[in-house]
């Protein structure tokens, strides 16, 4: 009877470590997802940053970077952007200068729907505001 029980408490012990490993990757990929959201709203806000530095150098968003900061911002997933309010004419050395940008992200969530998960895509706005000088 002895061997009988030692074989049970094997296959227990194998079940929780299964069940273990199981609720690890679990919350792994709960977590890595959040974080790739967080992630991905940083580099845009890099994006907006190193912009609003050209800004300063030249004392307003010329077209042409207009262009290109739209486009970097829809590589890292925005979209439906808009800069309005950004300072779009040159201004005078220590006037202010705004850039302003406004689009739709969309986070992908882990949803649960009876027992089974899956990858919700949820539109967030996504809003930046910097302000600075012009030093040009």
């Amino acid at each position: 009877m002895k061997k009988k029980k030692e074989a049970s408490g094997v296959v227990e012990n194998m079940l929780v470590a299964l069940i273990g490993i199981v609720m690890g990757t679990a919350f792994l990929v709960i977590i890595f997802g959040a974080f790739s959201g967080i992630s991905d709203k940083w580099a845009m806000r890099q994006t907006a940053r190193e912009y609003l530095l050209i800004m300063e150098t030249e004392g307003y968003l010329k077209p042409a970077d207009q262009s290109a900061l739209i486009a970097d911002l829809e590589s890292e997933g925005l979209y439906n952007i808009s800069i309005s309010g950004t300072t779009t004419r040159e201004v005078n050395y220590g006037d202010r200068i705004y850039l302003k940008i406004t689009g739709t992200y969309d986070d992908n969530i882990l949803a649960f729907a009876g027992g089974i998960s899956k990858v919700a895509s949820h539109p967030t706005t996504i809003t930046i505001n910097r302000t600075s000088t012009a030093k040009q």
